[in-house]
Order: C-alpha cells, then sequence, then structure tokens
C-alpha cells in the first residue's frame, strides 16, 4: 500500500467513521432522555376574591385576576405579568412541580404587616390536560400573618399566525 492511499484511509477514519462512530454513541445514550413539560406561554390565573379579602395584608391581591408570561429554556423559566405590573421572578420546573419567587415592586400596594418589596413564592404543579393547566399555592414570604392562597391558572391558546400555514 503506497503511502498516499495509507494516508487515505487514516483521515477517512478520522474525518468519517469516529465522527459517525461518537454520533451513534451519543444517540444511544440519549435515547432515555425526556424533554421537559411546556409550561412556555400566557397563563390566566384565578385566585379566589374571598380568600383574598380575608389576608391582613394585601400583598396577594396584585396577582388577582393577571396574566403571567412565562418563557422557559429547559428546566428554567421567567415569568412576568405583562399587564400593568412590573413584576418579574424566575424558577425551576421539576417533572409536573414547579417553584418560583417574585419580589414585589416597591410601589405595590401593602397593608398590615406586610412590606411592599417583599418576595411572593409559587408553588404549582402543571396538569396536561388541554388546555394545559396549573394549580398551586402563593405565599408572601417571611410574613407569617399572611396564609397561602390557592390559585387555578390555564394557559391561554397560541394566537394564529397571519402567514396562513
Amino acid at each position: 500500500m503506497s503511502r498516499t492511499n495509507r494516508n487515505f484511509v487514516f483521515a477517512y477514519a478520522f474525518l468519517v467513521v469516529l465522527p459517525l462512530v461518537g454520533l451513534a454513541g451519543i444517540l444511544k445514550s440519549g435515547r432515555h432522555l425526556a424533554a421537559p413539560v411546556s409550561i412556555d406561554g400566557v397563563w390566566n390565573v384565578r385566585v379566589d376574591s374571598a380568600q383574598l379579602d380575608s389576608l391582613p395584608c394585601k400583598g396577594l391581591a396584585v396577582i388577582s385576576g393577571q396574566t403571567i408570561a412565562i418563557s422557559q429554556s429547559g428546566t428554567s423559566f421567567v415569568l412576568s405579568f405583562p399587564g400593568a405590573l412590573k413584576v418579574t421572578g424566575s424558577g425551576t420546573l421539576d417533572g409536573t412541580a414547579l417553584e418560583a419567587s417574585v419580589i414585589q415592586p416597591p410601589e405595590s400596594p401593602s397593608e398590615g404587616s406586610c412590606s411592599s418589596g417583599s418576595q411572593l413564592s409559587l408553588l404549582a404543579t402543571v396538569r396536561n390536560a388541554h388546555p394545559r393547566s396549573m394549580a398551586g399555592t402563593l405565599s408572601v414570604a417571611n410574613c407569617p400573618t399572611c396564609p397561602s392562597v390557592a390559585f387555578l391558572a390555564e394557559r391561554q391558546a397560541p394566537a394564529a399566525s397571519k402567514g396562513g400555514r
């Protein structure tokens, strides 16, 4: 075998065979991986108004009747309230359970023992029904007089594209 042919065989093995073997190994090892549940989109939040009225502080009242926009990347997400509120938060998704922290802005209304600028905690479970929904609790961190408030959120259907496809 000439030196040129031998170099060609080595180059072929290095540039073609080795990457194909590596790709096959990656595909085999990732066969059992599953994508996280999709929570990306706009969600309508419903909170029992009677439950909110009984709270000593009104820190959770700003959430009632709002929509939440969630932007997801893997198991991490960022949520914001696209309405009049300039509130954002972040959280993580573990299976169908999600946990998020939201910081209230200093200008949000606060009465009673809870101060403005406090942290809200959101714990929920995502349901894979159609339309997708989540149920959970909202609570004010470091506020012993404010109990958790149950909520239900339903994902809005995505807007139809105008491209006609």
